[in-house]
């Protein structure tokens, strides 16, 4: 393990560069922290490779910005038990692991061997990866703009409702909102000059965006506004040279599954998250 991103690049960079897709949440983590570093600031941060006895490349690892959600790579079972063993002893307590659903399985039979305790299952979600986008048949009113500093106690209350609604962004609201702002990252949708739905994208790391969140007014629901919104800002991805948009969502919420799919996203793998 390290808190110097530099070293965790060197030991794992290869590693997550060779699928951006299943490891994005790890490479936009980093990248926040690299960025939040830059800024002068310095995040708590635990970064973590894995080798086995007889290997000589990096085959899993793991970003933590402690108190916020760990995510991390596919697990093998040695790999697993040694990341509950270093979890277990951490003066930060983890809150939230995310993981692939077959990593989460190993992790938690892991977790309870250490320390005696089954972890809580929360979200199981679904990555989905844009294939070709697909504008809505039907375009409803309204069109996209980028939001600017005059938005910003919007998308506050609408991220705290997101947060209500849907769970963590895994990150300091106001560090989450202003890193999209400072390189354009929002859209929202607007009808009449007001906006009824925003959707935003991460940063593109290794040819690599992941869009999120993406919300709408309940009162605006069912009418096309949050497939619009995403259409746009996907389309905002590619323009910025995403090779591979991706997005999660919640398996509970059977609607958005469907609404992204129409717009030409298709399952990648499925995660959960789980809790000590």
């Amino acid at each position: 393990m390290t808190d110097e991103p530099e070293v965790f690049r060197s030991e794992a960079g290869v590693f997550l560069a060779a699928r951006p897709d299943l490891h994005t949440m790890l490479l936009s983590g980093l990248d926040t922290i690299e960025q939040l570093r830059s800024g002068g600031m310095a995040p708590p941060t635990v970064l973590g490779w894995w080798r086995g006895p007889d290997e000589t490349a990096t085959t899993a690892a793991f970003v933590w910005m402690p108190p916020h959600l760990l995510t991390a790579s596919r697990l093998s079972q040695d790999a697993a038990t040694q990341l509950a063993g270093l979890l277990s002893t951490q003066a930060h307590p983890f809150t939230q692991l995310l993981a692939d659903d077959t990593s989460v399985r190993t992790f938690c039979e892991a977790w309870q061997a250490t320390t005696g305790f089954a972890p809580k299952s929360g979200p199981r979600l679904r990555l989905y990866r844009l294939d070709h986008l697909v504008r809505p048949g039907v375009a409803p009113p309204g069109t996209p703009r980028t939001a600017t500093d005059c938005d910003r106690a919007l998308l506050h209350d609408w991220c705290t409702r997101f947060v209500t609604e849907a769970g963590s962004l895994g990150a300091d609201l106001d560090v989450f909102i202003d890193e999209r702002m400072s390189r354009g990252g929002w859209r929202l949708w607007t009808v009449g000059d007001e906006p009824v739905a925003m959707a935003a994208m991460t940063s593109v790391v290794a040819g690599t965006a992941r869009l999120t969140p993406v919300y709408t007014l309940p009162q605006q629901r069912g009418r096309g506004y949050g497939s619009a919104v995403t259409a746009a800002v996907s389309q905002a991805a590619r323009d910025a040279g995403a090779e591979h948009v991706l997005l999660f969502t919640d398996l509970a919420n059977p609607t958005s599954n469907s609404v992204y799919q129409r717009i030409g996203f298709r399952p990648v793998s499925d995660y959960r998250i789980v809790m000590p």
